[in-house]
């Protein structure tokens, strides 16, 4: 046993591990911090009637500050890379946990005809396919033509120094990723061995781990696992039995939930056995969405919780996720409400989604030069289309003949839910359908997005020197610079621009777990055109011509 957790210590405090675990702790860090930041901008919006998400304003104020600071100080960037990045991408690839509460009200909030739920599907397969296909020719062709006219040669990738394999595993929290070629490299000595005495490769005997080394890596590979049940033990259940408040418990549970959601999938992009059936490898990985598996299991936890507590699920669902934003908590708080009747464990979802959507702005900096180069494109799509969306997307609900207010939920079908609220006060449209719309959209991008970018050939992932030829120290593979392609690719941009438009939030957080270069256009269009949406709506004209069509 003391071998064991000798062996363990060592595995944590090899450079690599050591760095993803630092990265995690320090995300994790920033979700408290940015709440210290974004609660008082969104109570002073609110405050002031000013329908916007905080976020996205602290999202754009970061960048702006570090672009600022990029210009007088030339140290940025690399004290970004060093620093800042890894927490980032750990927050990226985490920002989905925050859909999950949205998802399980819909538990709560649902359509119960079965014509309307047709009709309703009908209209988002539509305005799906209309929106993703319009969106993605109208951004490539004012992208060549703003470089056309900027006088420039668009560039385009190389197929070899570019090609990825599909689909690559998503890192999981914050465990290793899967490398198959150690085993490989760990036969480097005995074959060199072998070529100098000229002895027979037959002879060398394949590497076997002991007992205590797979022990070692499965411990690292499900720490987290491990650490949140602990948690929930020594700290949740305590908590719970001492003060009869279920919201920490709940919450350690849906983390728990997550973690093995991403494990699971995880397992079944690495897992030997599936190698020899890709198809079937692929589908199981679309449909182990990490955001479907933490809904389904937590779904099961409400049912189970309506059956032992005898209470109805409108009540469950209610206590789970009592505002819409954590300052409406903190505002409740504030006059002098209990904490335990205003803050669920849903609602503590809030900040880890405001963490990720405020990270945006870190990697749209990453990625300021080729936002530069295509800020006419992303900027003239994304207003085009937010005056063309609204109208057309509920004239086809219409004449599909959903009611009004139904109908009206498609002008905000693809924004994120903080933007779309306030749209559909402004309309008269329906909260619930709208939310269901934006889920749905973000869903069917987290789990098709990756096989329409291999079907498309859009390369959007950078080339990264692997030192797969066992030289180097750990550190400096950990520390391998991606190799980014000279020049902009249309395709990409394209592609991003497209996300960020349809699959807003959702999708641009399924861009930054891919470690996609289109993440950055896509959160700049979704901020883009979610403001975009917002402002048309609250022009009293449009919101008239929008009641009206409607109405028809």
């Amino acid at each position: 046993m003391n071998s064991v957790i000798e062996q363990l210590c060592k595995s944590l405090q090899a450079p690599a591990t050591a760095k993803r675990y630092r990265d995690a702790g320090i995300g994790l860090g920033f979700i408290l911090l940015n709440q210290l930041l974004v609660i008082p901008v969104q109570i002073l919006l609110n405050l002031h009637s000013i329908n916007l998400p905080a976020p996205i304003l602290v999202m754009l104020l970061f960048w702006s500050l570090m672009v600022i600071a990029s210009y007088f100080h030339q140290g940025t960037g690399q004290f970004y890379s060093e620093h800042l990045r890894g927490p980032t991408d750990f927050l990226g690839r985490h920002m989905s946990l925050g859909f999950v509460a949205s998802f399980i009200m819909l538990n709560r909030d649902h359509i119960t005809n079965a014509v309307d739920i047709l009709r309703v599907t009908g209209a988002f397969v539509i305005t799906t396919l209309v929106g993703y296909t319009g969106s993605y020719f109208l951004a490539s062709g004012i992208f060549k033509l703003e470089y056309r006219c900027r006088g420039r040669r668009i560039t385009s990738d190389d197929l070899e120094s570019n090609n990825k394999s599909w689909p690559s595993p998503s890192a999981a929290w914050p465990a290793p990723p899967t490398d198959r070629s150690h085993n490989r490299i760990s036969q480097l000595p005995p074959i060199s061995v072998a070529l100098v005495e000229n002895t027979s490769l037959i002879s060398i005997a394949p590497t076997k781990k002991d007992m205590t080394s797979q022990i070692i890596d499965c411990l690292t590979r499900t720490g987290p696992m491990w650490i949140c049940i602990f948690l929930i033990i020594a700290v949740g259940i305590p908590v719970y039995f001492a003060t009869h408040y279920e919201t920490l418990i709940e919450a350690l549970f849906f983390l728990l939930f997550w973690i093995i959601s991403v494990q699971f999938q995880r397992w079944l992009k690495g897992s030997d056995g599936l190698l020899l059936c890709p198809r079937l490898r692929s589908i199981l990985v679309i449909f182990s969405n990490p955001v479907v598996i933490t809904w389904a299991l937590g779904t099961a936890y409400m049912w189970i919780k309506v059956a032992y507590t005898n209470r109805t699920i409108d009540l469950v669902i209610s206590e789970f996720h009592r505002h819409n934003s954590l300052a409406e908590c903190m505002r409740a708080i504030v006059n002098g409400a209990s904490p335990k009747s205003h803050i669920g464990a849903g609602d503590l979802a809030g900040p880890i989604l405001d963490a990720g959507i405020v990270c945006m702005g870190f990697k749209m900096f990453e990625y300021r030069k080729e936002l530069w180069e295509s800020c006419v494109t992303v900027l003239t799509t994304c207003c085009l289309l937010a005056a063309i969306n609204i109208f057309v997307n509920v004239l086809i609900a219409r004449a599909l003949g959903l009611q009004r207010e139904d109908a009206i939920a498609f002008a905000a079908r693809c924004v994120t839910i903080a933007i779309g609220v306030p749209t559909m006060h402004n309309l008269d449209g329906s909260i619930t359908l709208m939310s269901s719309l934006v889920i749905f959209g973000g869903i069917f991008f987290q789990m098709a997005g990756d096989w329409l970018f291999s079907l498309l050939r859009i390369k959007d992932r950078d080339s990264v020197q692997k030192l797969d030829d066992g030289s180097g120290s750990d550190s400096e593979k950990a520390g391998a610079k991606p190799l980014r392609n000279a020049g902009p690719d249309t395709t990409v941009i394209a592609a991003g621009v497209t996300v960020g438009i349809n699959a807003a939030a959702m999708g641009t957080a399924h861009l930054m777990e891919r470690g996609s270069k289109a993440m950055a256009y896509s959160g700049l269009s979704m901020t883009v055109f979610g403001a975009m949406v917002v402002a048309l709506t609250a022009v009293p004209g449009v919101s008239e011509a929008m009641a009206s069509l409607a109405s028809r």
